[in-house]
């Protein structure tokens, strides 16, 4: 966020020139009409043309300056707003998978919605505001200064008070931004939770309960907003009350300076002027400390997420390999893995297995045994405590870690569909893909004929997470994209778990097209599915505890021979 700040540094300063430029020009038309009013007060004669052409250039000029203030300082606003978005964007994506398994989704949009919004006030208004106004401040203090040291003494001598007050509210309405935008998280992860699983919801006739849930939240985020908003008027309220004290001060000094004649009344003028020019914005600097505490609050919340590391990158190795039949296509040796460090036992405990490239191998057990972890490590998605992980031959740490994952694709029973055209949630598969050769992909899982059938064909809208396709047809576009990805290893997680007999059918035979001459790993529920599998390996307790084909372990009569006879 500093760096975008920064590297776009020569916009802001063009916004402080030109504010000292309009500044200057503004003096110089201040002094050049107390100098005319001291001229008439005495009886001199005032050439009007004389006074009116300078005077006449100074509002050009200040007229210009004004206008290449407000652009410059809009455009620094509108450019790092743009940077620091693309870069919490950019860093948010590269962060490990673990933080989105700790995070809930709402507090993450939070931050990348109200929080950034509060950020962009900042940029866009109360940085702008609060140069501007100590540009002024400064300046015509200056200029006073030359005035009467004494009306300046006098005027900042009025001001103490109010930085007393405006400390005390600042801190009072850090405390309560804090606690609205917890408060904002918790909304939007109810709001989030009741729209995700409305589904259930209605099934269960949970509304009732919902609306009560999401009620408390908000009642307790417009309490903490309505007391923000008492204390932000009770402190405009005090400052527009505290400024005018020493208006008053100033203005019955000055009159009294006149009156012994240290000072004309042109310049009493003068100062009246500037006077009127300060006052607000140095009542604005003080009180400018609620905003910057308010968005100090908001800019610790997104620099926690700027402060989580990024997965690495990996090692050098970036292609995948020629065909080598020595080399396994996986290997693991003692691999070691747990969620938390903080847990007594791993979830995979000391795992060892390997996988012949060309082959299918199977991992079954029961629920919670460490079978959807494997499919996690093999990704790169956590990394393993210790032990030995090698892809093609080579340690994962030496490949880079996009290739690594180029290695794979995917076909789970929880399928994620983007709202978005069938075609694009296909072509997301490989990059740059050709109508053609989504419509092929589309054609080889069993889903172009009914793609067909559909009014706007491959340009159909899906809808979130796919809800306008049935079960089977999202599986198939998954199918769909797994083909035009063309990765050498396949990772089936039971991709016909939830479907129907019909379906299964259809998906069962894209499943034969896709895997032939592939690396296939398979999640099995349904030992059924598994049958063909070259090697079966039996996963309990983070373990490998059985190895053989389906036929050796059936014979063997162990744990897997239990589970083929319940079904």
């Amino acid at each position: 966020m500093v760096r975008a700040g920064v590297r776009n540094g020569y916009l802001l300063l063009l916004f402080i020139i030109f504010s000292v430029v309009l500044n200057e020009i503004v003096l110089m038309g201040n002094d050049l009409i107390a100098q005319a009013a001291d001229k008439v007060l005495s009886g001199h004669q005032v050439d009007f043309t004389a006074f009116m052409v300078p005077l006449m250039w100074m509002i050009v000029l200040g007229t210009a300056a004004a206008y290449l203030k407000s652009i410059s300082g809009s455009h620094y606003s509108a450019v790092v707003q743009r940077d620091v978005r693309a870069s919490l964007g950019r860093h948010l994506m590269k962060l490990p998978f673990s933080y989105f398994d700790e995070k809930s989704s709402g507090s993450v949009i939070t931050r990348l919605i109200s929080d950034m919004d509060e950020l962009g006030r900042f940029f866009s208004e109360i940085l702008p505001n609060l140069l501007a106004n100590i540009i002024v401040v400064v300046i015509s203090t200056i200029y006073l200064v030359q005035l009467d040291a004494l009306l300046i003494v006098v005027l900042f001598a009025s001001y103490p008070i109010m930085l007393v007050v405006a400390d005390r509210l600042s801190k009072k309405l850090a405390e309560i931004t804090k606690r609205l935008r917890t408060h904002m998280d918790e909304c939007n992860e109810k709001a989030y939770d009741a729209i995700q699983g409305i589904v259930i919801g209605r099934s269960y006739n949970l509304y009732e309960l919902q609306k009560k849930e999401i009620d408390a939240v908000v009642d307790r985020k417009v309490e903490q907003a309505c007391k923000s908003t008492r204390i932000s008027s009770m402190g405009w309220v005090l400052k527009n009350v505290i400024t005018t004290i020493p208006v008053i001060i100033c203005y019955l000094f000055a009159l009294y300076e006149t009156m012994q004649g240290r000072i004309t009344v042109g310049e009493m003028l003068a100062f009246t002027v500037i006077l009127g020019r300060i006052l607000y914005p140095i009542g604005d600097i003080v009180f400018c400390a609620n905003d910057i505490r308010e968005v100090g609050v908001s800019l610790k919340r997104l620099q926690e997420i700027y402060d989580q590391k990024e997965e690495s990158a990996g090692g050098d190795i970036h292609t995948q390999p020629q065909d080598n039949e020595e080399i396994a296509a996986i290997e693991w040796k003692d691999v070691t893995f747990r969620y938390d460090n903080s847990e007594a036992h791993p979830v995979l405990n000391g795992m060892s297995f390997l996988i012949e490239k060309g082959e299918q191998t199977a991992f079954v057990g029961g629920s919670g045994e460490g079978k959807t972890t494997i499919f996690k490590l093999l990704c790169g998605f956590y990394e393993k405590n210790s032990g030995q992980y090698k892809l093609f031959g080579h340690s994962f740490e030496e490949w880079d870690l996009e290739a690594a994952r180029s290695c794979f694709s995917e076909v789970s029973q929880n399928v994620f569909l983007f709202p978005e055209t069938i075609r694009q949630n296909v072509a997301c598969g490989k990059e740059n893909a050709t109508f053609e050769e989504v419509v092929e992909a589309c054609k080889n899982a069993n889903i172009h004929d009914f793609i067909q059938q559909l009014p706007e064909g491959y340009e159909t809208l899906v809808g979130e997470r796919g809800v306008r396709l049935s079960g089977g047809q999202r599986q198939r576009i998954s199918i769909a994209r797994a083909f035009l990805k063309d990765a050498p290893i396949l990772l089936l997680d039971e991709p016909t778990a939830a479907v129907d007999v019909e379906a299964e059918q259809k998906i069962q035979e894209a499943i034969d097209r896709i895997t032939a001459g592939r690396t296939v790993i398979v999640i099995a529920h349904r030992l059924s599915t598994v049958r063909n599998a070259r090697r079966i390996y039996v996963v309990s307790s983070g373990q490998i505890v059985e190895t053989g084909s389906h036929e050796e372990l059936v014979e063997r009569r162990g744990i897997y021979a239990e589970m083929y006879a319940k079904g």
